[in-house]
């Protein structure tokens, strides 16, 4: 076992938060921290924990060659997080082809096609354990976020059925999907709210029910889930999305 995971998207936010995590995994002796802002990156990396070594490395989700060089940089890692994405939000009759097609590329295409190179090398090496990061907002719509909800339903369903053909060959794959999260890019997302903690409230006029345990989530809320499904005790639970949300969605 090399003990190597990978986080992408690992410089603020959710990412960063997981990575923390899995640096401070006694299973994980390399853990790899790419995105997109090499600096950002090489802080986390800085910053964590534990006793595995820790390296920074910049992708761009967008670029395929940058990606496979990712995947060729770390093929033998075992456990894959990939809560790397962008958002953008507007009313849905001024949404632009090209931006729809930003996001898709992103946290559609791109979030794929690094499950898919890692998936694949980790069925011929004997299993492993990835898991995407998807959103409540998958499930429930959200004023202005028709394209960031459809990537996130996308890239949801996307590793299901990647998780479905590859589930023989030892490779877990689930998903995480968070709810209102105190991060960089829900202070962007939490704009129809005074606050980010003021969505705990809801709001009757962006259509947005209560959180029932009266708060957003942290990072560190959702970091623990996708660090329990990567590990050896989630041993027999895939093509799962756990939902990580307060309560919010109720249950369902």
């Amino acid at each position: 076992m090399s003990g190597t995971a990978v986080v992408v998207g690992g410089g603020r936010g959710i990412g960063r938060a997981i990575a923390l995590e899995l640096a401070r995994d006694a299973g994980v002796r390399r853990l790899v921290v790419a995105d997109l802002d090499l600096a950002l990156a090489q802080e986390t990396a800085a910053t964590a924990s534990g006793d595995a070594e820790v390296v920074a490395a910049q992708v761009d989700l967008a670029d395929p060659a940058s990606v496979t060089a990712l995947f060729e940089s770390s093929r033998d890692a075992e456990r894959v997080a990939i809560p790397g994405g962008v958002f953008g939000a507007s009313p849905s009759l001024e949404l632009e082809r090209d931006e729809m097609e930003r996001i898709l590329r992103v946290n559609l295409v791109g979030c794929f096609h690094v499950a898919q190179l890692y998936a694949g090398e980790m069925a011929r090496n004997g299993g492993g354990a990835i898991v995407g990061i998807a959103s409540i907002a998958a499930r429930m719509p959200r004023m202005r976020q028709a394209a960031y909800s459809a990537s996130k339903a996308g890239i949801r369903q996307a590793l299901r059925v990647l998780a479905m053909e590859v589930a023989g060959d030892g490779v877990r794959i689930n998903t995480v999907s968070p709810g209102p999260t105190d991060t960089p890019m829900m202070r962007e997302l939490a704009s129809d709210h005074s606050s980010v903690n003021d969505l705990a409230q809801g709001s009757a006029v962006a259509l947005r029910p209560r959180i029932p345990v009266g708060r957003v989530a942290t990072s560190e809320d959702i970091a623990v889930a996708a660090r329990f499904l990567l590990s050896p005790e989630a041993a027999h639970i895939v093509m799962q999305d756990l939902v990580v949300d307060g309560g919010e969605l109720l249950g369902m």
